[in-house]
């Protein structure tokens, strides 16, 4: 029976040590993610702190959808908006900032299909270019610019629906959440 209770004792002693060794070594890996400047995706932005108002522009339209360009500016500015990082302004004049960009395309392809070979998928693609300035010089400065930036997603629809319309303005409306997420965290990362 000694000898069993020394082995136990043996053995927790080398669990104690190993718990003890985890936990170092879990601290040493937190402080070392600390130092070297991790953070969540779109939670940080290296812009200047005196940075503090943004206008965005209304988006140029280039496509056949006529409200695409307002969907995607109030999708943009709410989202600048729940981020917090800047004041959002009515005007060019009184920002620091200036975001502004161009719809060059908005697409709707069929991705998949049912046994008669109709779609039952749709995905809508979107694709822009987009330019952030800085306003407070002589001259805007350009700070951050992306010719291509682009999004998209899937959809479902059932062939014989009589909401099919209504189906794609939702997408178009999940596209520009999803746009302005993905824009918000390009433009706080790019610096």
């Amino acid at each position: 029976m000694t000898v069993i209770r020394s082995r136990a004792a043996a053995y927790g002693g080398f669990l104690a040590m190993t718990s003890a060794r985890a936990i170092v070594a879990g601290l040493a890996m937190g402080l070392t993610l600390v130092g070297c400047g991790y953070h969540l995706v779109g939670t940080s932005s290296s812009l200047p702190p005196e940075l503090q108002t943004l206008h965005v522009e209304k988006f140029e339209n280039l496509t056949q959808w006529i409200d695409m360009d307002q969907r995607l500016v109030e999708a943009v500015s709410l989202e600048w908006v729940r981020r917090g990082r800047f004041d959002l302004v009515d005007s060019p004049a009184g920002a620091d900032l200036v975001l502004s960009g161009v719809i060059t395309n908005v697409s709707f392809a069929p991705v998949s299909f049912d046994a008669n070979g109709r779609a039952n998928e749709y995905q809508i693609t979107m694709l822009t270019s987009v330019k952030l300035r800085d306003m407070r010089g002589d001259e805007p400065k350009l700070l951050w610019e992306d010719r291509a930036f682009s999004r998209r997603t899937s959809y479902p629809v059932e062939p014989r629906a009589r909401d099919y319309f209504d189906r794609q303005i939702e997408a178009i409306d999940e596209v520009s959440g999803e746009y302005a997420r993905a824009l918000v965290s390009a433009v706080l990362e790019g610096f």
